[in-house]
């Protein structure tokens, strides 16, 4: 996601704030901790679908507040994890590296710690992929072929073509929820 992408969300969050903030009160009782996760819920929702409608945007925050509750987490608490990090100083980036130069843009309003943690989930999960897994997800996003296009262009059944799919499904699963 880009920075202009991102002043689109959080003008768009702004604007739907006022419908569902309300909501999100009734529901957190007071608990400013609950509050919060139903508020990052709510942006969350946004992030994966900008139109969702008012119920939808309900439940992500409600979600989020449930499982905040039940694990004990929090979004400022630490419990998120953060192995298999590689501390780099600023010093050794160059200024036109994505996650620093977004840091610097944002101006702290996105963690750099989670950007980097998505950033080495990315890699790992690209890591585990086969070339044909690569160029599938590759021509079904970038380029947005058909799943026949895609049989045709990499030469391979349908039944490779479904493998693929269940296995880049299972790389996803390891590589974000680890």
């Amino acid at each position: 996601m880009n920075i202009q992408s991102l002043h689109l969300l959080h003008r768009l969050y702004e604007e739907r704030l006022p419908e569902i903030e309300k909501n999100i009160d009734i529901k957190s009782n007071g608990n400013a901790d609950l509050r919060q996760e139903g508020l990052f819920g709510a942006y969350q929702a946004l992030r994966i679908d900008p139109h969702g409608s008012k119920g939808f945007l309900l439940n992500k925050a409600q979600w989020e507040m449930v499982e905040s509750w039940r694990k004990g987490k929090s979004v400022d608490n630490g419990f998120y994890k953060r192995k298999n990090l590689k501390i780099i100083h600023y010093q050794h980036l160059p200024l036109e590296d994505g996650v620093f130069a977004e840091a610097v843009a944002n101006n702290g309003r996105e963690k750099v710690d989670e950007q980097a943690i998505f950033r080495a989930d990315l890699e790992r999960f690209f890591s585990r992929l086969s070339y044909n897994e690569i160029h599938y997800i590759r021509h079904k996003i970038m380029d947005g072929m058909s799943d026949v296009s895609i049989k045709r262009k990499l030469q391979v059944t349908f039944e490779n073509l479904k493998e693929m799919k269940r296995n880049i499904r299972r790389q996803i699963v390891l590589a974000f929820a680890e």
